[in-house]
């Protein structure tokens, strides 16, 4: 008897390792139950190769990781999977875990959706269906379908305590195949990790489907303990902390910068975090342990825009922020996002100057996209469908996929073109491009951005 757990195929260039599915992978293991992993997108499959790997294999289980981007693709890893075996098939992932009876009324093929964090709920399943048990009521963070009904049973309990966890089962994943964008991935081989889970955060445009709002990390122990193990095993000369929110409790990010120094651990690394969860002194700390660039979520230079989405600081936050990260000697990246609630042409101009005058190294802007679980997304009680695409949310060369977009005062294709025109006035300006040049240190470095700056210059040139 066993798991095959798959991530859908994806046009998307430059993969990245789906954590959320190795971790699922290393929760089996550890309770004996054999599992194979494909990940389709780095292994650049097509559906119909996918289809002959799926009848070759023939597994007793399904479990199909979804993300709502990704919806038709993952709907159509279901029928794959369906018409090529007698498998059980288990979805799971932030849009199950937001819609989950909504997933099952869409696609027949589907016998079970997972609500939440999955690796107690995926084990607790495989082992009923294992055992030919029919009734899976008692199993928490499940929906499934019974007498004609959908039923959905009460959400999993959350791991507390994530020093419990195993480090995620990359070595059953090509991790030789993992390649990153701009601006993240100037060191080879990259990977990334994730040491917390929860945000309490109200951003309305955010869904919290699986990891809930409720902070809860690994020990600043653990976490040197899994760098190294991941350093020693695959060689890993560059980190990526996928947290939502790397430095939520500040003292936890000092004390991993700590260990890091005193155990001189030789690692370059990122992370992502807001504007008002750092001051000088970690940023000197992160800093002098390896820490290189910080990704802050900017969203808008409207304080009302910022208000209506909760985000809970200033543009003077942001300010000050950026110009602490700036004289320790870390690099920024910004990110940023048009279309959202109260926004309008004013606004968006006054973000895009804004962007400007702040001049980070590299900016990020986004579409305001309705994601299952937001609540921008539940108040507009939408029904998320595969079919309906109404254009590309990413406001990135490097996406893939679909997403309902907000569209309020604006409409999608003035929206794309604020983008592009945001990205263009920022990246091709003759002294920043001066500037860039000077900071890069390795000829790898520098193929690296050429490459990603070509691809970005031909994505922003399309369609003029």
């Amino acid at each position: 008897m066993e798991i095959l757990l798959i991530n859908p195929p994806s046009k998307a260039s430059n993969p990245i390792m789906p954590l959320g599915l190795a971790y699922l992978a290393v929760s089996l293991e550890n309770a004996g139950i054999p599992v194979e992993v494909i990940d389709a997108w780095a292994e650049g499959y097509s559906f119909e190769r996918l289809e002959r790997e799926l009848a070759r294999k023939n597994p007793d289980i399904v479990g199909i990781t979804m993300m709502s981007p990704f919806y038709g693709a993952a709907m159509r890893t279901v029928d794959a999977a369906r018409a090529n075996t007698k498998a059980k098939i288990v979805v799971g992932g932030a849009h199950p875990s937001a819609v989950p009876a909504e997933c099952l009324r869409d696609n027949s093929g589907i016998d079970f959706a997972v609500i939440g964090e999955g690796e107690r709920t995926l084990v607790e399943l495989a082992k009923a269906i294992f055992e030919g048990r029919k009734d899976t009521s008692a199993i928490k963070g499940l929906a499934f379908r019974q007498g004609g009904k959908i039923i959905t049973t009460l959400r999993s309990d959350a791991v507390e305590d994530l020093d419990i966890l195993s480090p995620p089962a990359r070595h059953l994943f090509p991790t030789k195949k993992y390649r990153t964008h701009p601006p993240y991935g100037k060191e080879n081989p990259y990977m990334t990790l994730i040491t917390s889970r929860g945000c309490p955060f109200q951003c309305t445009y955010c869904s919290k489907s699986v990891f809930g709002s409720k902070y809860r990390f690994m020990s600043p122990a653990k976490v040197l303990w899994e760098i190294k193990h991941i350093k020693k095993n695959y060689g890993v000369k560059e980190l990526h902390f996928y947290d939502d929110d790397f430095t939520m409790d500040m003292n936890r990010a000092e004390e991993i910068c700590d260990l890091l120094k005193a155990q001189n651990v030789d690692i370059s690394w990122s992370c992502t975090t807001r504007v008002d969860l750092v001051n000088r002194r970690l940023l000197e700390k992160m800093k002098a342990s390896g820490c290189w660039l910080i990704s802050y979520g900017i969203e808008s230079a409207d304080e009302g825009v910022l208000k209506k989405i909760k985000k809970g600081y200033t543009t003077e936050d942001v300010k000050r922020a950026f110009s602490l990260t700036k004289n320790v000697g870390i690099r920024t990246a910004g990110f940023f996002m048009v279309g959202l609630p109260g926004e309008t042409r004013r606004s968006l101009k006054k973000t895009i100057e804004f962007s400007l005058d702040l001049d980070p190294d590299f900016v990020s802007w986004g579409i305001t996209a309705l994601y299952p679980g937001s609540p921008l997304y539940d108040s507009l009680n939408l029904r998320y469908h595969p079919e309906i695409k109404k254009g590309h949310a990413s406001g990135s060369p490097y996406g893939d996929g679909y997403a309902l977009i907000y569209e309020d005062t604006l409409s999608r294709r003035e929206l794309e073109e604020y983008v592009k025109e945001a990205n263009r006035l920022f990246y091709l300006r003759p002294l920043y491009l001066l500037r860039f040049v000077f900071k890069i240190r390795s000829f790898r470095e520098f193929l690296h951005y050429l490459k990603g700056g070509f691809k970005t210059l031909f994505w922003m040139l399309r369609g003029r």
